[in-house]
């Protein structure tokens, strides 16, 4: 998942991170480039969850005009789908998406830590 976070510009590593990364240099499993990773990728996929929600919410009433617009079953269907989404659920279409890019070596190269994290 960061793979695809960083090849979208969703993060970013300092210079010294990204020649560690793309030289594929094994990360010190714990280490502060590793969690730092990781901890970015979690706060990144939060931050696409609110924003994806936000999005199929405020959809939902700019739509809401009162006069002949969406019915409630289709708001009550926005809810839904928006209420649906979630961490792991951005998490694992993002990792689905950068598997089908990485096969077709679209990807730069993803961290390297040896753990069983992951």
């Amino acid at each position: 998942v960061p793979q695809i976070l960083r090849h979208v510009n969703v993060m970013q590593y300092t210079s010294e991170l990204a020649n560690l990364v793309d030289g594929k240099v094994e990360l010190e499993k714990g280490g502060a480039d590793e969690v730092s990773i990781r901890a970015g990728t979690v706060v990144a996929v939060e931050e696409i969850v609110r924003k994806v929600k936000e999005l199929i919410l405020s959809n939902d009433s700019d739509d809401d005009d009162g006069g002949g617009g969406r019915s409630s079953r289709s708001e009550d269907d926005l809810r839904k789908l928006a209420k649906d989404v979630s961490a792991v659920t951005v998490d694992w279409y993002l990792w689905q998406r950068g598997e089908k890019l990485d096969r077709a070596n679209l990807l730069e190269p993803h961290h390297r830590v040896r753990t069983t994290f992951y």
